[in-house]
């Protein structure tokens, strides 16, 4: 009986009086046909981690971190920290202190008693509960020492959740979905992909990352300049729009290269030449062998998990009434563009448009916060979003728009 269940918690194929009983398959809990749309389905492999990511972003909420395996996306528990979070007495730098010493103690806690599990051989049968339903949480994985490398450094990782930011992120995003998708139909591209931005940036078009990426679709300076215009007092890659111009064209260029959505969506976080050279380095196509075999120095936790992730994301967004109820959506904006021609002021912009600066500022977050507190000038090039009814009543004024086209072109 022993040995059986040994075997069960290894993964081991089983005889029974000459046949050979398959390890049990994990099947997703939230797509089981393994759809998520017509065009994006999960791969074999990756439905644990999809499910791990529909959980962070639709389960639990910024007070909680899941503490989890960071390759077969096991739970292993559940810390909530907001009681920390809800301390008036101390900066955030100090909750900061706290919550990590609370998390790096029931991390210890599991990597101690996995590395048990592992001198025991998987023999759980006459442990306390914890051990053995910690080892039972390993029932459908295969592979050698597997209690041992769950152990290893970086293998027990905490991830917060993200459940109101991905709430707020399905308010905002249909700001801009509509126009988005426009962009990726015109490209011929699965109009799914304008989701990657709540992976990216929870469509926050402010958003930098520690690595100065930004913009809702999270651009490098030297990637974004390939596509689009960054001058000092001016960045693109923060207007939702246009980048999505950019975007289109980056996940196009990928497609191409790599010819496989799954490829092609983690080329947009590893590169579209990286993933080709995983692809030539493990000699296969498969995403999920490239996961599991790939050892490139850049292809951490966050490119094997970004399709996941991004299938996730869908897939929340999709069925978002069954993990947030109703919602309420920002209106989408409705503006025209104008470019100017030549540099000029900010105080002559709002007098030329005849807007106001904060709704100027409301409508450009391409423009920098140096530019609307007048310290530099809006420079040549740069497109500028009006509101439709302003721009409307600036047409019917034959005057002004001769008066204007010195500096403007109407796009």
């Amino acid at each position: 009986m022993r040995t059986i269940i040994i075997m069960m918690l290894f993964n081991m194929s089983l005889p029974v009086f000459g046949m050979v009983i398959p390890p049990v398959q994990y099947v997703s809990r939230y797509v089981p046909e393994g759809s998520v749309t017509a065009s994006f389905k999960v791969p074999h492999g990756l439905e644990r981690a999809v499910d791990f990511w529909i959980d962070v972003y639709a389960k639990y909420d910024t007070g909680e971190f899941i503490i989890h395996d960071s390759e077969n996306h096991i739970i292993y528990e559940i810390v909530d920290v907001s009681d920390i979070q809800d301390m008036p007495v101390f900066t955030d730098a100090i909750k900061d202190e706290i919550t990590d010493s609370r998390l790096i103690r029931v991390q210890k806690k599991y990597r101690d008693a996995l590395l048990v599990i592992h001198r025991k051989k998987g023999d759980v049968e006459d442990m306390d509960p914890f051990y053995r339903n910690l080892a039972a949480k390993f029932s459908g994985i295969d592979g050698r020492n597997v209690f041992l490398n769950a152990a290893r450094p970086g293998r027990i990782r905490a991830q917060r959740g993200q459940y109101s930011s991905f709430k707020q992120a399905m308010h905002y995003s249909r700001r801009y979905i509509p126009s988005m998708e426009e962009v990726f139909v015109k490209y011929g591209l699965p109009p799914e992909l304008t989701r990657i931005p709540f992976v990216e940036s929870y469509f926050n078009p402010r958003a930098l990352s520690y690595r100065n990426a930004s913009g809702i679709w999270q651009f490098m300076r030297n990637t974004g300049m390939e596509y689009l215009k960054i001058k000092p007092g001016y960045d693109e890659r923060n207007d939702p729009v246009i980048s999505t111009y950019a975007a289109a064209k980056m996940l196009k260029k990928s497609y191409k290269i790599l010819q496989e959505w799954p490829l092609a969506v983690t080329g947009y976080n590893h590169g579209p030449f990286g993933m080709r050279r995983a692809v030539r380095t493990v000699g296969s196509r498969d995403l999920v062998t490239i996961i599991k075999k790939y050892r490139g120095s850049n292809f951490g936790f966050a490119s094997k998990n970004f399709y996941a992730e991004f299938l996730a994301a869908l897939h929340v967004e999709k069925n978002y009434r069954d993990f947030f109820g109703e919602l309420e959506f920002a209106r989408e904006h409705n503006c025209k563009l104008v470019e100017f021609v030549k540099e000029i002021n900010i105080a002559q912009v709002e007098s030329l448009l005849d807007v106001g600066r904060d709704e100027l500022m409301y409508y450009n977050p391409a423009l920098a916060r140096d530019v609307f507190e007048g310290k530099i000038p809006v420079p040549r090039g740069a497109r500028i979003r009006v509101p439709y009814n302003k721009f409307k009543r600036l047409l019917s004024r034959t005057e002004v728009v001769k008066n204007i086209t010195e500096y403007v072109r109407f796009i």
